[in-house]
């Protein structure tokens, strides 16, 4: 894949967009961002939410105890959709429930604050929610992208509910920046659960075992992915904490007791060195290269 040209520091709105001058009364969604020290990319990812072709929105943010530049940069974005809070350090579960119980919509939208959304991501969510009442979780697919902006490859997530069902409990099938949920289906599943790692993929297999959840096969976000070896140890935390979340999925029932093996692979790539973890994940880039 090209590389992909990001946005500079400052968000320039169209002539056409007056809505940012104007205070948001109802919203049809809340996309809630929390960040800590994001100081790196967090201006290309709130300009990819105000850069939206769908306008009736809010965006939520929770600096979660920055110390770098991030406060600076938020107060850049002069416009009446942003609502900023800056807390001590809560945690990103702590953070994230933080804002959602902030939101005014009945449609939340997550957004990660080094991640990119398309102009076209909450107009093709916003539209299928209305078509699909019985649905309370949709995701998208992702383009994946390196610190430098360039693409490395693409996930496509299974996009029927019973699939995407079926597959959960194996692995995650939602991108966290890319999902757009009821906010009343997130408060009762109790929201994320205070965890370091994995609160996205505990948090969708509680969803998925009292709702429909769907995904959007068309690639509406640009992931990021941090590479060396933070990101490799990253990855290890995850993966024990995805462990966690699926033997808690497990022992809430829902599943076949046969599910039990799908702990044992999960649990070999989550003892598997950091180091050796990251050649692997290099020697796949280069491969869909």
């Amino acid at each position: 894949m090209a590389a992909i040209q990001m946005t500079g520091p400052v968000y320039t709105p169209p002539a056409s967009e007056i809505v940012r001058t104007v205070p948001v009364e109802a919203p049809d969604v809340s996309v809630v961002m929390a960040v800590r020290n994001g100081e790196r990319f967090i201006a290309d990812a709130i300009s990819s939410v105000l850069g939206q072709t769908f306008r009736n929105f809010e965006l939520v943010v929770i600096d979660d105890g920055s110390s770098d530049q991030t406060q600076e940069i938020l107060k850049q974005f002069q416009d009446a959709r942003m609502r900023v809070s800056a807390h001590s350090p809560l945690g990103l579960a702590k953070a994230l429930n933080s804002g959602v119980r902030t939101a005014r919509a009945n449609l939340i939208a997550r957004m990660d604050a080094d991640d990119v959304s398309q102009p076209a991501r909450l107009e093709r969510q916003v539209t299928f929610m209305r078509e699909h009442p019985e649905t309370g979780l949709v995701g998208t697919a992702t383009n994946v992208i390196d610190e430098n902006g360039v693409g490395l490859r693409s996930w496509a997530p299974f996009t029927e509910d019973h699939d995407i069902r079926s597959a959960l409990i194996k692995s995650n099938q939602f991108a966290h920046s890319s999902v757009m949920l009821r906010k009343q289906v997130f408060e009762q599943v109790g929201g994320y659960a205070d965890m370091p790692f994995a609160q996205d993929y505990d948090l969708w297999l509680r969803i998925a075992a009292i709702t429909r959840v769907a995904n959007l096969s068309e690639p509406l976000v640009l992931r990021r992915e941090r590479c060396g070896r933070a990101g490799a140890a990253r990855d290890s935390a995850q993966a024990k904490w995805a462990m966690k979340a699926r033997w808690n999925a497990l022992r809430r029932g829902g599943y076949s007791p046969l599910s039990v093996r799908h702990l044992v692979k999960p649990g070999i790539g989550a003892i598997t060195p950091a180091p050796v973890r990251e050649l692997a994940r290099v020697l796949v880039d280069r491969s869909a290269a």
